[in-house]
């Protein structure tokens, strides 16, 4: 089984508005961290970093994470989205 999960940020639009596209998919985790990463325990440093999405948080976010496989930022995390629904309307 394929595991999908949404890393954001608090307090960051583009992840919030990320987070309303995904409303109702209950086969997408969401993780969220403190938007500021002084304000990150050991816990979310360890999560970050076995994802190997840390640094990407770092610059930007979300993060949308397929079994290994990124997709980084608003518009490429919609895209896939609207692309994973055009399939899913073809079957």
């Amino acid at each position: 089984m394929t595991r999908t999960i949404l890393f954001s940020l608090e307090q960051c639009m583009k992840c919030h508005e990320v987070k309303e596209l995904l409303s109702g998919k209950d086969d997408i985790e969401i993780i969220t961290f403190p938007h500021d990463i002084s304000r990150w325990n050991e816990d979310d440093f360890t999560l970050a970093k076995s994802y190997n999405v840390f640094e990407d948080l770092q610059k930007t976010a979300p993060i949308l994470w397929l079994d290994g496989e990124k997709k980084i930022g608003y518009l490429r995390i919609r895209k896939w989205l609207q692309d994973a629904e055009r399939e899913a309307s073809k079957s």
